[in-house]
């Protein structure tokens, strides 16, 4: 069988879900695939070029059959959905978050789908498109960064190493910082990232109110 890009980018895939990003290169993936570096460089030239198919194929996982005409949406609802199906389709691989956020746009074309379609739902909402844009790029990072956050940090396990415990050790005058980690650690990490789409939400809604 002819080597395709889609097979490189899959094994790309499967070896970022083995080992982390760390060990994702042209030559492991040809050592993975059994052909030579040659074959792999004809279709990709560079690990910046895989990582920018791998975050399109992340992408294209969660949002491949998502209607992009249809823009005739309420926007918090939208923006919601977003930030939420976004997160899940980079929780789906390891590192997947530090893959779609390094991603170039002219490759991972579905990041610009979705930033296109948040942006023309936002201007049927009443958004300038100056204000569109900051409303997608804030949303957007705040979900690249959560999700990074989340892949990155170990297990919330209570014990020796409780980072809770670790500040209290520092000093008693902390205890307001201790309980509030302590809360937050031990929650599901949807939770405080649902909060946190909310907090948004309702900031862009009283900035909207504020300008009219």
């Amino acid at each position: 069988m002819a080597m395709q890009k889609n097979m490189i980018v899959q094994a790309a895939l499967d070896v970022l879900d083995r080992e982390g990003l760390e060990g994702v290169t042209l030559r492991r993936l040809a050592t993975e695939l059994n052909v030579k570096a040659a074959s792999i460089y004809y279709h990709i030239p560079s690990k910046v070029s895989l990582l920018d198919e791998m975050a399109n194929a992340i992408l294209e996982e969660q949002f491949g059959t998502f209607d992009f005409e249809n823009d005739q949406r309420d926007w918090a609802e939208w923006l919601h959905t977003f930030a939420h199906e976004l997160r899940l389709s980079m929780l789906r691989h390891r590192e997947g978050a530090r893959v779609v956020a390094g991603a170039h746009p002219d490759i991972a074309v579905m990041l610009v789908k979705l930033w296109d379609f948040t942006v023309r739902v936002l201007h049927k909402g009443g958004f300038s498109s100056g204000q569109a844009a900051v409303v997608t790029v804030t949303m957007t990072n705040f979900t690249f960064g959560s999700v990074i956050e989340e892949q990155s940090s170990p297990p919330y396990t209570p014990g020796p190493t409780d980072p809770a415990k670790e500040i209290q050790a520092i000093g008693q005058g902390f205890q307001s910082l201790v309980l509030a980690m302590e809360a937050w650690m031990s929650e599901d990490l949807g939770v405080p990232f649902d909060t946190g789409v909310r907090i948004i939400i309702n900031g862009v809604r009283a900035e909207q109110t504020l300008r009219t």
